[in-house]
């Protein structure tokens, strides 16, 4: 265990400095984007949460678990960056980077998976999710429609790995489908009708869901200690 995940942390064993500053650093982004500025620079500020959760994972999560986190975040940073700027099929490569961020996550919550009638509750209502939001997007998708079909298989099986995950599997189970609602929005938005405050939603439920991936998987890690 480092340092900063051994020093004295009133916020359910994790240190306060990195969340308080995801927590800024996410209202900031969610402020001026809801404000409409759309400068490059945006596209920076954007993925500053996510960089502070990677120095959080960086620093409390070891071993492989942490290697894998860190690859999860670089890869949804990289999505991040590629959807914030406009470019001829930055959609397509913005999803792509996610796409290997979501079989990233999925190994390493499959990694420590246990089977379970909880598992099994949760299943059916993550594959009721999926398919009912596939039938809807997938016809209007047109020739997206395939990169789409990929993408929404591989957040069903980070979303089914999370809910198997044996340690603090809630949190997992509640980042997973905070990630599901966000990537929801995002393609109602783009392929069936505008979203009220389509940003400010998807961006709010998108941080959501990677802090409590992240904090899901540190405190899988720091249970057995405090046992």
């Amino acid at each position: 265990m480092s340092t900063i995940a051994m020093e004295t942390q009133p916020l359910g064993g994790l240190p306060p400095a990195p969340m308080v500053l995801f927590g800024a650093s996410a209202l900031a982004y969610m402020t001026l984007d809801g404000a409409g500025i759309s400068a490059v620079w945006m596209a920076a500020m954007k993925i500053v949460p996510i960089a502070v959760l990677l120095w959080l994972a960086a620093t409390a999560l070891a071993g492989s678990t942490r290697l894998l986190a860190i690859i999860a975040l670089v890869f949804s940073a990289t999505g991040d960056v590629l959807l914030a700027i406009p470019f001829n099929s930055h959609f397509v490569f913005g999803l792509g980077a996610f796409l290997l961020a979501q079989l990233t996550y999925t190994v390493t919550f499959a990694r420590n998976a246990r089977l379970s009638l909880c598992l099994a509750g949760r299943a059916f209502a993550i594959l009721v999710a999926a398919a009912m939001l596939a039938v809807q997007i997938l016809p209007a998708a047109g020739p997206l429609a395939l990169p789409v079909a990929l993408y929404i298989a591989a957040i069903s099986a980070m979303a089914l790995s999370a809910a198997a995950h044996r340690d603090r599997s809630s949190l997992l189970f509640a980042g997973a489908l905070a990630f599901m609602a966000s990537d929801a929005l995002i393609a109602i938005n783009r392929f069936l009708y505008p979203v009220p405050l389509s940003g400010t939603w998807i961006m709010l439920t998108y941080y959501a869901a990677q802090a409590l991936l992240i904090i899901g998987l540190i405190r899988g890690e720091l249970a057995p200690r405090r046992a």
